[in-house]
């Protein structure tokens, strides 16, 4: 039983690290720029260098089976 346990808190250890990495991990977009930040394990997402929060998604696709990823992004973002 204490093997199940370590292997368990093992593979829960290696996940939170990945997702700590998928989250670090991207390119940080110029002012006026929008970018489709792929990720590993999270669903893609479109990113921005407005302060506000904007949205720049311009379509999606199917992530897993009931959620959504980012599939194109704006060319110019004019920050609000």
């Amino acid at each position: 039983m204490k093997i199940i346990g370590l292997v368990g808190a093992l593979v829960l250890v290696i996940l939170a690290v990945v997702v700590a990495v998928d989250l670090a991990s991207g390119p940080t977009p110029q002012r006026g720029q929008c970018l489709l930040r792929r990720q590993l394990l999270l669903p893609d997402r479109c990113v921005n260098s407005c302060a506000s929060p904007f949205d720049c998604t311009v379509a999606t696709r199917p992530y897993l089976v009931f959620w959504t990823q980012a599939a194109t992004c704006l060319d110019g973002v004019i920050c609000p």
